[in-house]
């Protein structure tokens, strides 16, 4: 009966502690998910700052282009868009799109976003100009 006892103890004791044990891998676990979406929310932030940075830059060359004729205008504006399309393509890099979970309405519409803006480049003057522009009515709806 003692033996029958022990035995009965062990057994609950070892299940508890299981328990335990299980709730706190489960948190464990939970805890790691919560790290990875706050990860991936930050490299989505940073995306975020790196492209609008880019673009700035890219607007105020353009502008600085503005007063200039001819071939000098043509040449300064290759100059900031291969600058840009330089800047940009490392900014993929950097924040590729695997990394940013696309989550919210928001994150789809920057996507979406994001991929038009990638087809103006391609462009020149005029065009690329209506391109950005029609990127970024869009993308503010």
């Amino acid at each position: 009966m003692k033996l029958y006892l022990a035995v009965l103890s062990t057994i609950g004791a070892i299940a508890l502690t299981g328990c335990n044990t299980m709730e706190g891998l489960g948190q464990d676990v939970q805890s790691g998910g919560q790290a990875i979406s706050q990860t991936s929310r930050d490299v989505r932030a940073d995306w975020r700052e790196a492209r609008a940075r880019n673009e700035r830059e890219y607007d105020a060359a353009r502008r600085t282009c503005a007063g200039l004729s001819g071939t000098d205008r043509d040449a300064c504006l290759d100059r900031a868009h291969e600058r840009y399309a330089a800047e940009m393509k490392q900014a993929r890099t950097t924040y590729p799109r695997s990394s940013m979970q696309s989550r919210s309405d928001e994150d789809r519409r920057e996507d979406a976003y994001e991929a038009a803006r990638e087809r103006c480049e391609a462009l020149r003057g005029a065009a690329e100009d209506q391109c950005i522009a029609d990127a970024r009515a869009r993308f503010r709806q």
